[in-house]
This record gives C-alpha cells, structure tokens and sequence, in this order.
C-alpha cells in the first residue's frame, strides 16, 4: 500500500520557510544565506523525504510564488510536476555525468553536485528484469532422499535400493521433489525492493508493481541475513541474466546499508545551471527555425524535432598573451553568413550587464569576416518573453554596420523539461 505522505514545497532560489528548514534538518548542502531577501534561501532542486514528509524543491521560476505558498497551505501532491522533476534529475545523472563538462563542474568525486541517496540505479536494473521476464521462476530440480514431497519416481528408481517384502516391490528410501527455498527467497526479495520502492516513491514512480504476497518479514532491520544469502544464492543460480538479478539485489541492499543521512533520504542536485544548460542545447536543436526580424528573439517549432540550425559549445583561444585565455560559449553556430551566440542562463533575474556575453559578440564580431548578421541572446528560465537587455548606442558603433544587441529571453522551466523527456521508454516516467 501506498505510504500516506504530507507533502512540502519550495523553489530553487527562494526563501526557506523556517518551519521547513526544522522539519528538514536543512543546512547549508540545502541553502545559503541571501543578502537580498536578508534569509536563507534554496540552493538545490529534488527532494528530500523524512518521516513520511516530503520536500520537492523545484528549479527557478517553475512556480509562481503564490502557487508555493498554496501548495504549502494545503499539502497537496503536485504528482504530475514531482515525476517531471524526478526524470529530469535521473536522466541528467544518468548520461549526463560522464560528460568533460560534468566532470569539469564536479570533480572525480561529484556528491556536492548530485546526491541519492536512495539505490536507484540498483532498483532501474531489477525492475527491467521484472519488466522483460517477470518474476524470478528459474527452473531447478531439487530431489532429496526421504522427508515429505512430492515423490520422483524417476529418481527412486534409479538410486534407491530395491527390497521386496510382502509380495510387493519397495524403494528405500523413496526420493522427493524439495521446495527450492532459494528460488522463494529470491522471488519474494525481488518483490519487496520493487513494490517497496514503488510505494514510497509513489508521487514520481506509477510502474506497474509486481502485487505478490510476501511473507511478513523486515527485509532493511535484517539487512545482513538478506545480503549473506543473496550472495549465496549468487552462487548457485546458472543463467547469467539470473546472475545479474541477484547482483542487482546485492547492490539493493549493499547500498541502502551505507546510507548515512540521519532517516532521511534526498535526491537532490546542485548546481542546477549544468541541467539547464543541458537542456536548453537540446531544446534548440530540436525546436530553433529562426529569428524574429523586430523582437529579435529566437523562434521555435516545437513540432520539429531537428533545427536546420546546429548549435554546439565552442571555446575560441581568443588570447595571444602569455595567460592564453579563451572564451567558451554554451550555443554557437555560423550558418549563411549569420553568427548566433547564444548562452543559458539560470538565473532568477538579471539585474546587471551581463559583460561576458557583450565580449563575447565583440570578440568574436571579427573573427567570421564574412559574417553579415550577429544574434546575441541570454536564455532564461521563466514566463516566456523576450526583452532587450543591452543595446550598444549609435553613438559607439562607429563605422560598424551594426552595434551589440543583447535579448533577454525566457523560456518555460516545464515546456524544457517536458522536451528534454522526449524520446525516453515510457514505462521510466509513465
């Protein structure tokens, strides 16, 4: 049954509520302090559960703020939005992790960017078993001599000594089909992690459970039995798909044993700009067809799944000096004479100049010399809309045909998010 669950809200960015920052034990791995707002404000998106509470923190300017404030008022299950959330966070850790960029950002060790705390992966490997082949049925003769069973013939008469006594012929000892206990062991331990799993993430996980009744038994309080004979059993099964259940078990559990958050558990990710940007690049090149000649913001067909226009990170050694500095954009591409320089940004406002992305049109303003038009825009998270952030005034162009424009434009968090999903087997996010 499903694990009844009072649900909490907050947004990346925002202030903390201080009776969630108690209920969560938050410290600064969740927060920091803000100057501005003159409180402690998010710094992390995912969840954190504890004590049949749960804690979604969502990315910037997913929400409205009001919207929060409702949803705190009333702990309602925003299911849709946390499975959203979920998915984005297990994709981008998934495949996303192992990139150069990623390991730039976090290191050889990158738990102060991402953190679950949960066995996951291990969960994704057996339901994937559960979803090709269904529960463990491996197939094994056990026959024993003596003790209660069905009787093989088969066997009794090949191994059993033959006595006749009375007129009638007897086998000694008569030879019986055995329950194979590891079998059941392994099945019911399969059952559990899934259906477990399932109804204490049931706010983002809706996969079908395995509904088989278990014997009533504390799988986590008896953590060591479970692992001892699950590396038994590892032993004695034959296919190797058979194999990689029981591993997968192994981890299970090997993993939810080494939690060390205190009763509570987090999947959370920092430095949610890396998603972002993740994001916004896929969401280009799938969806960009053009720029708009008088807001001069981008334009997209979100019926499109290939931009005629590839955008890539690029890093321009713009330096000669003795520093070598170089300049690294996030999306640039040079198609017909036109220079897009486009940058993601995850910011909650843009209050100041943004110097890097003015440099970066002035640098490389020269470096196409046949370049006949330059875009220059900041992607945001937001209520979409475009503004001008910068416009270079006539009286600095000079001789230059066209001056710097910055556009400001805002793209919907949930729109992003929905297209970065796109394309996954249905059945990891249904």
């Amino acid at each position: 049954m499903e694990i009844d669950t009072l649900y909490y809200y907050g947004q990346d960015g925002e202030a903390v509520p201080r009776d969630i920052e108690t209920m969560f034990q938050l410290g600064t791995q969740e927060m920091e302090y803000s100057d501005k707002l003159k409180a402690n404000v998010f710094r992390i998106v995912g969840f954190i559960f504890r004590e049949r509470k749960m804690l979604a923190v969502f990315p910037k300017h997913y929400y409205e703020l009001h919207e929060i404030e409702s949803l705190n008022q009333t702990n309602a299950e925003a299911a849709a939005d946390m499975r959203l959330l979920f998915h984005v966070i297990k994709k981008y850790s998934e495949t996303e992790r192992t990139t150069a960029s990623a390991r730039a950002y976090m290191g050889a060790d990158d738990s102060d960017t991402y953190d679950a705390d949960y066995p996951f992966a291990a969960f994704y490997k057996i339901y994937d078993y559960f979803r090709r082949y269904g529960l463990y049925r491996e197939k094994e003769n056990k026959v024993v001599s003596g003790g209660s069973g069905k009787i093989s013939w088969k066997a009794s008469i090949s191994k059993s000594q033959k006595i006749i006594s009375g007129g009638n012929l007897l086998f000694v000892p008569l030879y019986v089909n055995k329950k194979n206990d590891r079998q059941v062991f392994i099945t019911e331990c399969m059952a559990f992690v899934i259906d477990y799993t399932l109804d204490y993430f049931h706010s983002f996980l809706s996969m079908k459970k395995t509904g088989l009744n278990i014997a009533r038994f504390d799988y986590f309080r008896n953590i060591d039995y479970v692992l001892a004979k699950l590396h038994e059993a590892k032993n004695a099964v034959f296919k190797d798909i058979h194999k990689k259940l029981v591993q997968s078990l192994i981890d299970f559990f090997s993993q939810y044993k080494e939690r060390a958050t205190g009763g509570s558990v987090h999947v959370k990710i920092r430095h949610y700009d890396m998603v972002w940007q993740r994001m916004t690049a896929r969401y280009l090149n799938r969806h960009f067809v053009g720029m708009n000649p008088v807001s001069h913001a981008a334009l997209f067909d979100l019926s499109l799944e290939s931009s005629p226009v590839r955008f890539s990170a690029k890093t321009y050694k713009a330096d000669t000096s003795h520093n070598r500095f170089a300049i690294s954009l996030d999306h640039t591409a040079f198609v017909n004479h036109v220079l897009y320089v486009f940058d993601s940004k995850y910011y909650k406002a843009l209050d100041k100049l943004n110097y890097k992305q003015f440099a970066y049109g002035e640098i490389l303003r020269y470096y196409y010399p046949d370049m006949t038009e330059m875009h220059n825009i900041l992607f945001l998270p937001g209520r979409e809309r475009a503004e001008v952030h910068f416009s270079l005034a006539p009286d600095y162009v000079g001789e230059r045909s066209m001056g710097t424009k910055i556009i400001e434009q805002y793209l919907e968090p949930k729109t992003v998010m929905k297209d970065y999903l796109t394309g996954q087997a249905a059945w990891t996010y249904a």
